[in-house]
């Protein structure tokens, strides 16, 4: 069975389990790699407690750098399960195993969607793995990205070189280390795609001025006629919606256009939801087989783990609770206002109701 034997391992990660059953061959490109065991109950963890309630434990290997910047407390760690990961301020921003589903799904769609992307800006996205996959189209002839944290986007250089595969070095890319919202108040430049890729804050903090609908004013002001502005959207299903349908509702106060979309993320324990805004571009417009026409003629067959026009199509499809919800009416978030999530809505429950087959 191929093992990398470029990969450290302790002595019983060499030890190799008899299997009864042939292991079919694998694509170019992969390998075979058996799973750690735990050992015992012991172990360091990086602990995130974002959400109110629950707590969230992250077994580790070893903490490759603990600090922090002028703006956050950064923690870069090789977990157990998700390999080497980014906490911010106690929580996950991307990992290994799954960051390039993430920065797929948040960037290629409106890429692929725009008819001839050249000029993109993007806002935040320190790890330089959004950067790669816009510099990725060769019609991208200048991509600006603006982070506010210096120290983090050296870090992420250096620590997590697969994630950004060169992209800072491209001469394509310009980087700006500053306020997103300030440079486009000083700006004269027009964008073709704007992304903005930051920390999911919208509890006060600071990172709240680049979710509003002053700030997305702002930006539609940067967008040439056909252009489509991308944000992640925070966490978002059925069980957990309130600040992504706040987004949502803020963006169609400005954008003709405004869909919502969403994928799994494993490490983020979740759903997680995007938005994309334009005045023209619909999703419902491009089907399964435009899409994966347009991710070979402008892509290749190699480049995309994990995107294909069917995924693209179904990550815009909500179940009847979710559409239910996203079509409600709420508030929506303005600069200096603070949010107040509206209150969880309940169902009344079934009281002796049966089955439709037993009420006939």
């Amino acid at each position: 069975m191929p093992v990398r034997d470029d990969i450290d391992r302790t002595p019983s990660d060499l030890e190799t389990p008899q299997r009864t059953y042939p292991l079919p061959p694998l694509p170019p490109g992969y390998f075979y790699v058996e799973i750690e065991k735990p050992q015992g109950s012991v172990g360091a963890f990086v602990r995130e407690d974002a959400d109110p309630f629950d707590e969230y434990n992250y077994r580790i290997k070893s903490i490759v750098y603990s600090g922090r910047t002028q703006f956050q407390d950064v923690i870069v760690a090789d977990t157990c399960n998700f390999g080497r990961a980014l906490f911010l301020d106690g929580a996950i921003q991307s990992s290994a195993e799954d960051e390039g589903l993430y920065h797929e799904i948040l960037v290629q769609p409106a890429l692929l969607m725009h008819d001839d992307p050249r000029e993109v800006l993007i806002i935040g996205g320190g790890e330089g793995a959004t950067l790669r996959e816009v510099l990725a189209h060769r019609s991208v002839s200048r991509a600006v990205m603006i982070d506010i944290d210096r120290e983090l986007v050296d870090i992420c250089r250096d620590q997590l070189p697969t994630w950004h595969r060169g992209a800072f070095d491209d001469p394509r890319a310009t980087l700006l280390y500053m306020d997103g919202r300030a440079y486009l108040d000083g700006a004269d430049e027009m964008f073709d795609v704007i992304i903005v890729d930051v920390v999911d804050m919208l509890e006060n903090g600071p990172a709240q001025r680049l979710y509003t609908r002053q700030f997305y004013e702002l930006a539609h002001s940067h967008l040439r006629p056909n252009g489509i502005f991308i944000v992640q959207a925070l966490e978002f299903s059925f069980a957990d919606y309130k600040a992504h349908c706040a987004l949502r509702r803020t963006l169609r106060t400005v954008f003709a256009e405004v869909h919502s979309y969403k994928t799994c993320v494993p490490s983020f324990l979740g759903s997680w939801g995007f938005l994309i805004a334009s005045n023209s571009v619909s999703p419902d417009s491009f089907s399964a087989d435009v899409l994966d026409r347009a991710i070979l003629a402008r892509l290749g067959p190699e480049w995309l783990d994990h995107l294909t026009g069917p995924f693209i199509q179904a990550s815009f499809t909500h179940c009847k609770e979710t559409q239910f919800l996203l079509d409600l009416p709420g508030p929506i978030l303005e600069d200096d206002v603070a949010f107040v999530e509206p209150p969880d809505i309940a169902e009344e429950e079934p009281s002796g109701s049966l089955l439709p087959a037993l009420r006939d």
